[in-house]
């Protein structure tokens, strides 16, 4: 058997004036270190409030957006509201009927603190620990960064109107990050004191940060064979076009939030500023799963109840009336179907982020084969938190399934599903929050 032209270990790093990032999974790494060439497995969830548009029988003239397709099984057709998932058909399952039973009898705005624990926050003012959580838990210490919170607004809200969806093993709401500058830039190594001035200079200077890396790029890329370099060339490309859309991210964030007033909002700003702030957000998860930087992410793409600067983007991006997020939910009757065309740019971002990862070569495989992701809401219209909204996808080397949509007779336990994902995990629950049993349906046989 040819010997590879050089051998990696799987840490090995791209350095460059106090940077370091990791490299993503090239095939020097697997004739370098066998025992741990198979790619590590990655869970993500993606939120957003306010359910989703389903018209009632009576407005017959709507029904092509309505979130759920009108029939279940392998032969479902997608709507107008989720079929911008069609190109990832075989890799996702639309789920219907699942909640979490603690949550039925709450207002539908507070289910947002429960939808990745399942809590009983009645009475109880405690939560417990989110899915994602137990994940990075389980397999945090094996990466830098052990996992990664963010959300469009930041921070942790309030009970009931929480900014983030994951909480610690202690129950206690984890700060969500939404400057997208700021998760890049944790992305790379901390640079010694003695490159800091040095690299505030070249950065004022106009030099982005993936220029610091192209010269240790350069020297490893001729030790590669010509697979991984043309891995390697894909892979700096993409770091600089993330970069590129995080500064056009970061500069929308400024105009839209100006410093005199927090609580306004400039709805002048280009359009395009949504749409580049959220698969902003989508890009750095996908960077740190690629170099293997964090195997556990959750986002928050819009919050519940007119909450935040999320609650406002379909304003900003004239979707129906000149109403926010929370006030399209509560306009069924919209004839300009913004909401149902809102729940469509929302499944375009998540469709944006699947081929994202579809695209990334990883082993014999793609990144979006070991990682899960989930998508979805915590209430189905506005204020019935049941029959949660849910895309599952990725995970085929976990074991899973995809291809069809599953609908429940009767509602069932969202937790049966969550501790299924655990034991794909290699996580040995035993339970998670009210289930009753597994979810079977999901895995391959």
């Amino acid at each position: 058997m040819p010997r590879p032209s050089w051998l990696l270990d799987r840490r090995t790093v791209l350095r460059g004036a106090g940077l370091a990032l990791a490299l993503p999974w090239l095939e020097a790494m697997a004739h370098a270190a066998p025992a741990a060439a198979k790619p590590p497995k990655r869970f993500c969830a993606f939120f957003f409030g306010n359910g989703v548009n389903l018209p009632s029988p009576k407005h017959a003239d709507h029904k092509d957006w309505h979130w759920f397709p009108h029939t279940d099984g392998v032969d479902y057709k997608f709507t107008k509201s989720l079929e911008t998932l069609a190109p990832h058909r075989g890799d996702m399952t639309i789920l219907g009927g699942l909640s979490h039973a603690t949550s039925r009898q709450l207002v539908g705005h507070n289910t947002v603190d429960v939808w990745l624990t399942g809590a009983d926050i009645r009475e109880n003012l405690n939560n417990s620990a989110s899915i994602d959580q137990v994940i990075a838990r389980h397999q945090g210490d094996k990466t830098r960064v052990p996992s990664l919170v963010l959300s469009s607004h930041g921070g942790v809200g309030t009970k009931s109107r929480s900014t983030t969806i994951a909480f610690d093993t202690q129950g206690r709401a984890i700060p969500a990050e939404s400057n997208p500058r700021r998760v890049f830039e944790r992305l790379f190594e901390q640079p010694s004191d003695g490159d800091i001035a040095a690299r505030k200079k070249a950065l004022t200077a106009g030099k982005r940060r993936v220029d610091f890396l192209l010269e240790d790029a350069r020297s490893l890329r001729t030790k590669l064979g010509v697979p991984d370099q043309q891995r390697l060339d894909e892979f700096l490309q993409s770091l600089d076009e993330v970069e590129g859309r995080v500064a056009r991210a970061q500069d929308w964030l400024g105009k839209a939030l100006p410093q005199v007033d927090r609580g306004a909002i400039n709805l002048d700003v280009s359009p395009k500023g949504p749409t580049d702030y959220i698969r902003t957000m989508y890009d750095l998860i996908a960077l740190a799963f690629e170099t293997d930087t964090t195997r556990s992410a959750a986002y928050q793409v819009t919050a519940e109840d007119g909450v935040g600067i999320c609650d406002k983007f379909p304003t900003i991006l004239e979707f129906g009336r000149k109403v926010g997020h929370h006030g399209l939910s509560h306009d069924d009757k919209d004839p300009t179907q913004g909401w149902g065309k809102y729940d469509r740019y929302l499944a375009e971002q998540f469709a944006y982020f699947l081929a994202r990862l579809a695209k990334v070569r990883e082993g014999d495989g793609r990144l979006l084969d070991n990682t899960v992701a989930l998508y979805g809401s915590g209430t189905s219209t506005t204020h019935n938190a049941r029959n949660y909204p849910l895309v599952l996808a990725g995970g085929k080397n976990l074991g899973l399934k995809h291809g069809r949509f599953i609908k429940q007779k009767a509602e069932r336990p969202l937790g049966d599903l969550f501790l299924t994902l655990l034991h794909r995990f290699d996580i040995p629950a035993k339970s998670f929050a009210d289930n009753t049993g597994e979810f079977r349906e999901i895995i391959a046989s």
